[in-house]
């Protein structure tokens, strides 16, 4: 796959808009963080009980930094040649040890180290199902 085929708009668009929208509601004042937060807690409550004891087994807080990055380390893998995808997974933590560092000077903010890690899964998750597509298209495309 070249570069040329990779670097569509709709990806780049994409990436860029997951980027921004992280990036946008990691250093947004808590008086408007929190209530994106208790909406996405509020959808969470109509998962199946099996579902929600899985997504929240860990917390609410591990579970959000979780979800928030998996589309981050997706739209980042799928900017990236197949062997280089991995690579995502060192950009979203670049990205969340940013955020992090930057919440310190923002009031109401508290960074954390574990939030740097949650995040990490989030983008470990988003990258895997994006090479793991990529994957089946390929052998799917060699039959």
């Amino acid at each position: 796959m070249s570069a040329r085929s990779i670097f569509t708009p709709a990806r780049v668009l994409t990436a860029g808009a997951v980027l921004a929208a992280v990036v946008a509601l990691t250093l947004a004042p808590r008086a408007i963080a929190w209530p994106a937060r208790t909406l996405v807690l509020d959808a969470l409550d109509h998962l199946p009980p099996s579902w929600s004891a899985l997504v929240l087994g860990a917390g609410a807080d591990v579970a959000l930094n979780i979800a928030f990055f998996v589309p981050l380390g997706a739209a980042i893998a799928l900017l990236l040649p197949l062997r280089w995808a991995p690579a995502s997974l060192l950009l979203c933590a670049l990205v969340s040890l940013a955020v992090e560092a930057l919440q310190a000077g923002i009031p109401g903010r508290v960074p954390d180290a574990e939030d740097v890690v949650s995040n990490t899964i989030g983008a470990a998750i988003g990258t895997v199902v994006v090479i793991a597509v990529r994957l089946t298209a390929r052998g799917a495309g060699r039959r």
